[in-house]
């Protein structure tokens, strides 16, 4: 493999890994995911203006930059879509109670919320993770497929 293909394999590497660490529900890992992708991203644009001649990085750099902006379209609508099955399945008696007593001048605690937020998704578990498996699942699919596409093109 010669410098460039690694060159460009690393950034297949970073915005794949990050967008995958992005949907990993646990602690900081989505942010630490976010960081990594927004690298990966940003030095494609830049490898991709710094070597305008080289037509390998050329193509590999803008089918990077194109997955990233359709995944992001991708996402969008997954999200749209996620909080659409949630606002119309689930049970919002939790969110209803609450603003009921903050209608009647009662402001709540941050505990409060807090508590009104677990009791949301104690309550519409199985609705929340069926939506995101129908919902965010393409996102993280899409970019999987087209970051093993590209890797594959890329060490013919």
């Amino acid at each position: 493999m010669t410098q460039t293909q690694k060159t460009i394999a690393s950034l297949y590497a970073m915005v794949g890994a990050g967008s995958i660490m992005m949907v990993v529900p646990y602690s900081m890992i989505p942010y630490a995911g976010i960081a990594c992708a927004l690298v990966g991203f940003i030095a494609t644009y830049i490898y991709k203006f710094k070597n305008k001649g080289n037509e390998l990085y050329q193509f590999h750099c803008r089918y990077l930059i194109r997955t990233v902006w359709i995944s992001s379209l991708i996402l969008m609508l997954g999200i749209i879509v996620f909080g659409s099955i949630i606002f119309l399945n689930g049970d919002m008696s939790a969110i209803n109670d609450m603003m009921l007593s903050a209608e009647r001048g009662v402001v709540p605690s941050e505990y409060d919320i807090y508590a009104m937020q677990m009791q949301f998704v104690i309550v519409n578990k199985s609705i929340i993770i069926l939506a995101a498996v129908i919902a965010l699942l393409p996102y993280p699919l899409y970019l999987i497929y087209r970051t093993i596409k590209g890797v594959r093109v890329l060490v013919r």
